[in-house]
């Protein structure tokens, strides 16, 4: 089966499925599924001019946009919550991260119940035209060999930055992590022909990542406790120890991320890729 019309099918039931019930589940599932395209075309930039992606990719990015600040809120109450008991300050803190979850739930569930699919709908589809006729003039065994060719750039920019991580830069580990998601989404549309690329190896993936996307979010949750600084005015002490303890725990899992970095080389290439001649069966159809 043709890898596009998969996950464009895919990402118009999960969005349907979130228009219809918005909820985290649903959510969780409709932003998955849109990275899942995103990436296909980023595979799909082997096959194509880029000019014919950009606006697909523009319409995605804004669709996961609409959720990106109620998806910070709900990641930062989970790791305030705990903290109520041990520190007074995280009290007031948790009820104002609760008014904004309140406010960024009515803004994420108005704008996703207006996206349009249309225009995006008439790209794919001149993404497909265009891909079938370049099909029979393309072998299967050279389609394969550029799509593994475009995790190999997404892969190299990984390593390009995650040579420039520094402990002391938090924005470089986000930077390594963008571009890191990108490589995984990548891999993981074509892992049906890449016999390396396991359960054991996709797990490993999520986890490397989750590593960067614990510092992010600690990140994150210290400019929301400054802006609940200024306007709450609750810039005392308690507060400072609070954010005091935030601090020692970003400073924990960069050291932590750090240690783990050179795993990196580990997840590209995998340690089996389908030989050179390719069955129907695992045959990549962009």
């Amino acid at each position: 089966m043709a890898v596009l019309p998969r996950q464009w099918r895919r990402y118009r039931k999960q969005l349907q499925r979130c228009q219809r019930r918005f909820a985290s589940g649903t959510v969780h599932d409709s932003r998955v599924e849109t990275r899942r395209l995103l990436a296909t075309l980023e595979l799909l930039a082997a096959f194509v001019p880029e000019r014919e992606l950009k606006k697909p990719r523009r319409a995605l990015r804004e669709h996961l946009a609409a959720f990106d600040h109620l998806r910070d809120t709900q990641v930062q109450l989970g790791m305030v919550a705990p903290l109520r008991r041990t520190f007074p300050a995280a009290k007031q803190f948790h009820r104002w991260l609760r008014r904004r979850e309140a406010r960024f739930t009515r803004e994420a569930r108005q704008t996703v119940k207006h996206i349009k699919t249309r225009r995006l709908r008439k790209r794919i589809a001149a993404l497909q035209a265009l891909l079938r006729r370049q099909r029979k003039h393309t072998l299967p065994a050279a389609t394969f060999e550029r799509a593994q060719a475009a995790i190999q750039l997404a892969f190299a920019r990984v390593g390009r930055l995650g040579r420039r991580v520094k402990a002391a830069d938090p924005k470089s580990i986000h930077r390594t992590r963008i571009a890191f998601k990108r490589f995984r989404y990548m891999v993981e549309v074509l892992t049906p022909l890449l016999p390396g690329v396991t359960d054991k190896h996709r797990n490993a993936m999520r986890r490397y990542q989750a590593m960067m996307g614990e510092v992010q979010d600690l990140n994150v949750l210290l400019a929301a406790l400054a802006e609940f600084i200024k306007a709450e005015e609750a810039n005392d002490p308690a507060t400072q120890r609070l954010r005091a303890e935030f601090v020692r725990r970003r400073e924990r899992v960069i050291r932590g991320y750090i240690d783990a970095a050179p795993k990196l080389w580990l997840f590209w290439p995998p340690e089996k890729l389908l030989p050179r001649r390719t069955t129907r069966k695992h045959r990549f159809i962009p």
